[in-house]
Order: C-alpha cells, then structure tokens, then sequence
C-alpha cells in the first residue's frame, strides 16, 4: 500500500489510507485500505479493501469494494451518502498483482463519464442527482437497490425511485424462465439502463 500511496502522493484528486486489520479471526498481519478520489464528473468514489502480505506481493483477501456519492461532504451528514457500485476488474484482469489492478480502477474511475459508456449502472449512477441518490443503497448488473429496511423510510422514497427498482424486479423475474443465455439476459438489463438513464437525462433538461 505504501506503494501505491506513492504513486497518488503527487495527484490532488486521489487520496490512500491504511490501517492494521484489527479482525481478530484472521491469524496473520492484515491491512485495511480506503482509496478516495474524484472523477471528472465531480463525483466522488471509493475503493476499500483488506490485504495481507504474502511471499513476493500483496494478496487481497475479499474482493475490494466499490462505492459512489453524487458530491464531495465535508460536514458530517444524517446519512451515509456512499451507495455501492458492482464494479470489478475485467475478465482476466483478476492475474494481474493487486497494485496494478487498483491503479487501474482508480484512473478509470477518474475518467469516470467515459468509463459508464462501457457500464450501464455507472452511467445510471451519473444520470441521478442528489435528491434521487439519496434512497439509493446500490448501482448492480440488475437494477438498483433501495434503503427500504424499514416501512416508514421506503414510503418516504419518491415514487418514480420506486417505480424504477420495481420495474427491473420485473424485468429479472421475467428473464429467470426464459430461454436467453446468462450473457442475453445481461445485455436486455443493460439496454435498458442506458435507454432510462437517457430518459433521466432529457427529463432533467426540460425541468431546467
């Protein structure tokens, strides 16, 4: 980590933090990191993870998560504004040492806007704005995921939130019986991501 940590010292939209694990049902010397940078559309993101040393390199010990906020915070808030985002490396990319793979992801996320055209979810992600944000716990290959653990806060989320978490319920369970292959049913879900987050793009231009 303190290798990567060189390579963003001199870069002044990304920012490495580590810390000794402190999960004691691990028997070996752990580091948890957080990775923070800000992507060219001003929204922020962050990688986390938890690493162990092993003979010549690093070794990840669970996948490093991925979460996005639609603006930088610096006052505390009521609510955690961080949502997940199910981005992962590329195929074959899983080989390659673990500081490359997340030097890697962090200049992606960077030239965040160019990134989404080739995810659906992250160009989704970018199409919301805060007050849509706000109920969304996570940006998956199926659709979104609502902070809807409690009734009380689910009826207080806009209904067109509702409606689009709904509508890719819908659109999961009808594929489940159907014939298409597993890569078929992705590119359906995909296609119609980019056809909604270009709704929610227009919409948003005729408010303005």
């Amino acid at each position: 980590m303190e290798w990567l940590d060189n390579i963003c010292s001199g870069l002044d939209w990304v920012a490495v933090e580590s810390a000794q694990g402190e999960n004691k049902s691990y028997n070996f010397e752990h580091v948890t990191f957080e990775i923070t940078l800000k992507g060219e559309s001003k929204r922020m993101y962050q990688i986390c993870g938890m690493v162990a040393l092993g003979e010549n390199e690093l070794v990840e010990i669970h996948a490093f998560e991925v979460r996005g906020t639609v603006s930088q915070f610096t006052e505390p808030q009521a609510q955690d504004l961080w949502c997940s985002l199910c981005i992962g490396t590329q195929r074959g990319e899983g080989d390659l040492p673990l500081g490359d793979r997340l030097s890697s992801m962090i200049l992606a996320l960077r030239n965040d806007r160019k990134l989404a055209k080739s995810i659906p979810l992250l160009e989704m992600f970018l199409a919301h704005d805060s007050e849509e944000h706000q109920w969304i716990s996570g940006y998956f290959s199926t659709g979104i995921s609502l902070d809807d653990d409690e009734h009380e806060v689910y009826a207080q989320i806009p209904i067109e939130i509702r409606n689009l978490s709904h509508h890719f319920a819908c659109i999961e369970d009808e594929l489940q019986g159907s014939a298409y292959s597993l890569e078929e049913r992705q590119n359906l879900i995909d296609d119609e991501m980019r056809a909604i987050s270009q709704e929610i793009r227009e919409r948003k231009q005729v408010q303005e």
